[in-house]
């Protein structure tokens, strides 16, 4: 094709004309998609309510999971649910920045590796908390 004002004018004719079949068929989706929510309103709700109370529950599940682990140590509880440990690190990472320079580690601060350091390494400016997991099977089982 060679570039010339008649190739480039029907160019931008091609170019207005895809704009325009786009907006259409978002148009046409979106009033599909109306349809559809308004046809299934009653089974969407219903999958919405049951959707919060099973995060409902599953929240309160790990908060008793975590409670019990606390109690008596033992990572794998009732129906195949898990208890997983780990560490939060609490630091400010402009010291955590200048830790590394440093240390040579980064002209900016690599937080995946500091992290992965800060476990197991004494850094004085750096708070290690235990974090509490809990884990769920993919079907639980009695």
């Amino acid at each position: 094709m060679e570039l010339n004002r008649t190739n480039l004018e029907g160019w931008q004719i091609g170019q207005d004309d895809l704009i325009m079949f786009k907006e259409e068929l978002r148009a046409k989706k979106d009033k599909i998609t109306e349809k559809f929510e308004e046809e299934n309103k009653e089974l969407i709700e219903r999958i919405n309510k049951l959707s919060d109370e099973q995060d409902l529950e599953k929240s309160q599940f790990k908060e008793q999971a975590i409670e019990l682990f606390n109690k008596i140590k033992e990572k794998k509880l009732l129906g195949g649910l898990g208890i997983r440990e780990g560490i939060n690190l609490i630091y400010e990472e402009e010291k955590a920045f200048s830790w590394a320079k440093e240390h040579d580690l980064a002209l900016s601060l690599d937080k995946k590796r500091f992290e992965q350091l800060a476990k197991t390494e004494v850094i004085d400016f750096v708070n290690k908390e235990p974090k509490i997991t809990v884990t769920f099977p993919k079907e639980i089982k009695f």
